[in-house]
């Protein structure tokens, strides 16, 4: 009986046989792995075509094996990002990599136990990173009694950009080279009819921890524990700033990259901003553009030091399976790759990890302005150092915007606004210390 249903007709029949056997086979012809891929979850915090970019080189790396994917979540700017990573910490339900800002590094370093450092993971996993030719400064700023702490991702230096139009306009086809020498174009750009010369992005960043680093000045003593910007040179460099802001040769548009605008408008020919921004920046201007070093002072120093690395790095996370491990060394022996880190350069404007050894062939065939300024910024083996990745580093810089923007609105002297700025950056070192000794 074939109940209050019509009995299928042998025909029919015969089909669903034939269905049957078909699935049959595909079932047997389908390969299976024994296990599935593994995730490694990655928290990032580049936005618009830089992102596109690390979507780009995640995808890359997954299509280039068989065993683990990269997993990228959004994570907003580097402050949310690390104030959302210290909380899912705490949980116990971080990432297995995040990106985190170079002044983050003291932050990621202490309390120990937050971190899996690189050169353990590596020599762990049976991987090996080039990194005796990563550019020194860069391979020295992460490391730690020689020990590759993080891998260094996107990294950039503080340089001037410029307008080379107008600096054709007030009779100048070479950049200067020293502040005094600037202040002398400053006054030409203004007779040339420009409502300011000058103006920057990051202003804590590139007017004090880049002046100090490449005029070989400390920016704290980690030993005592407290900074040591408070002195003559970055009074005198500050006062400098505040004269030439009296004088229309400077502009101040902000505590990031406000001023970014004010250059390309056209309004100020002179900006300083992170070596990072070429690439959009050449695409946002109608001018001609030009890049060059930031100017020494040479009554402070006549010998130039290794500039800050700005950007970030990518952290191995402590806590992870050894199968999570094992993906994370084979990604970062993957970024790590000649040709990888050519791509990354040129596509982001971000310096390569490194222009000499196994990266040589990168440095003769790119024509990136950037990589000629990283030669001279971060590739000395000096053995005075201007930093040291010690105390919030992230609270100091924001302690110093505080008092650049107290000189430029007219509440303090460069003198009182650094001398503040010390007792509050003090202040902080201390309940660091106190913390992490906890």
């Amino acid at each position: 009986m074939c109940s209050i249903f019509p009995c299928p007709t042998p025909k029919a029949v015969r089909f669903k046989r034939r269905l049957l056997s078909l699935f049959s086979v595909l079932f047997f012809l389908i390969p299976f792995s024994s296990s599935a891929k593994t995730d490694l979850v990655m928290w990032y915090s580049l936005a618009g075509h830089l992102g596109a970019e690390v979507k780009r080189l995640a995808t890359d790396f997954n299509h280039s094996q068989n065993d683990y994917t990269v997993k990228l979540v959004y994570k907003g700017e580097y402050i949310e990002a690390i104030t959302s990573f210290a909380a899912a910490f705490r949980a116990k339900q971080p990432p297995a990599i995040v990106q985190v800002f170079e002044v983050g590094t003291a932050t990621m370093l202490y309390p120990s136990g937050i971190i899996k450092p690189v050169d353990e993971l590596m020599q762990e996993q049976g991987f090996n990173l080039p990194k005796d030719h990563f550019l020194p400064a860069l391979r020295a700023f992460y490391s730690e009694e020689n020990r590759l702490l993080a891998m260094p991702f996107n990294t950039s230096i503080p340089v001037i950009f410029y307008n080379a139009d107008a600096l054709a306009k007030a009779g100048y086809s070479v950049f200067p080279e020293t502040w005094d020498e600037m202040e002398v174009l400053a006054a030409a750009l203004r007779k040339a009819g420009y409502a300011c010369a000058y103006t920057t992005a990051y202003p804590a960043w590139v007017q004090i921890e880049s002046f100090s680093a490449i005029h070989g000045l400390p920016m704290l003593d980690a030993e005592r524990a407290v900074v040591s910007y408070n002195n003559p040179a970055i009074i005198r460099h500050l006062e400098r700033l505040k004269k030439w802001q009296q004088k229309h040769y400077f502009e101040y548009g902000g505590r990031t990259s406000d001023a970014t605008v004010l250059f390309t408008s056209g309004r100020c020919p002179l900006f300083s901003q992170s070596s990072g921004a070429y690439n959009s920046l050449s695409e946002l201007v109608s001018f001609r553009l030009g890049v060059a070093a930031l100017p020494l002072d040479t009554q402070v120093s006549s010998r130039r030091y290794n500039n800050v690395t700005g950007g970030a790095a990518l952290w191995a996370v402590a806590g992870q399976k050894a199968e999570v491990y094992r993906g994370i060394a084979a990604f970062f022996a993957y970024i790590a790759q000649p040709n990888v880190q050519q791509h990354w350069h040129q596509e982001t404007g971000y310096l390569p990890l490194g222009i000499s050894g196994v990266y040589a062939g990168l440095a003769q065939e790119s024509q990136h302005p950037v990589l000629r300024l990283a030669q001279a910024d971060l590739m000395g083996q000096q053995a005075k150092q201007a930093r040291v990745n010690f105390g919030p580093q992230n609270q100091i810089r924001a302690i110093n915007d505080e008092a650049l923007e107290a000189i430029f609105s007219g509440i303090k002297t460069p003198a009182e606004a650094v001398r503040d700025a010390e007792k509050h950056a003090n202040y902080a070192l201390m309940r660091f210390v106190r913390i992490t000794k906890e």
